[in-house]
């Protein structure tokens, strides 16, 4: 057996999901908790009772090795570094596991882009961004950081006006498009759900749903 932990950190929810290989075994939704004390509690808890022997996490935000170094929509993981939920500091024996960390857009890419040029967007509290290409996921180190327009984004989705949130993301978004050229664009959060979201370029929903950054997570391993 080879099991394995992912977990896709969010600015609202955290999903978590426990994989045999490829198979996933269990899928959990959390909503993200308003401060540090919490959250440790919250993932050790989940780690504990999954027992993986080999742990992914994605998180939004600049990535250092095992170090988040910057999480725009939650502050409190400002240089939090991802050992501190190693278990003695959650109550309970020897961890023996092991951590792999990494910006959650790219463990979305990972888990969902293929072979040619593809750019993965993730709608949700921000907005994340992935550039994947033969079959590899770049490190774009700018990517890790909100682009300048994310308040207005923001303000948009919560106006709930999807006419107007689907023109200035097309606006927008074409602009990464130009930039890198993708073959494949592929769109994913909670705001792409929306029925009345109409993005004006070609684009495909996510395979993997809500699993996809935490699935991608597990694949740091690989």
């Amino acid at each position: 057996m080879n099991i394995m932990a992912g977990i896709d950190i969010g600015g609202t929810k955290i999903r978590a999901v426990l994989l045999d290989g490829k198979r996933t075994i269990k899928a959990r939704e959390f909503k993200t908790p308003k401060n540090l004390t919490t959250f440790k509690k919250l993932l050790g808890g989940i780690l504990n009772s999954y027992n993986a022997k080999k742990i992914g996490i994605g998180a939004p935000g600049a990535i250092s090795k095992n170090k988040i170094l910057f999480c725009p929509n939650i502050k409190y993981l400002k240089n939090f570094d991802i050992s501190q939920l190693a278990r003695p500091a959650v109550g309970g024996g020897t961890w023996t596991s092991k951590f792999k960390l990494d910006n959650d857009a790219r463990c979305f890419a990972r888990a969902e882009c293929g072979k040619k040029p593809c750019l993965a967007i993730i709608l949700g509290t921000g907005v994340g961004r992935a550039f994947a290409k033969n079959g590899k996921v770049l490190k774009i180190k700018k990517f890790e950081y909100s682009e300048r327009w994310e308040r207005q984004y923001q303000k948009l989705r919560d106006s709930k006006n999807n006419k107007r949130l689907s023109a200035f993301l097309t606006a927008k978004i074409s602009v990464l498009i130009k930039k890198f050229k993708p073959e494949v664009i592929i769109i994913s959060g909670g705001v792409s759900t929306r029925k009345n979201l109409k993005l004006g370029f070609p684009h495909k929903k996510s395979k993997l749903g809500k699993n996809a950054a935490a699935i991608g997570a597990t694949m740091l391993f690989q």
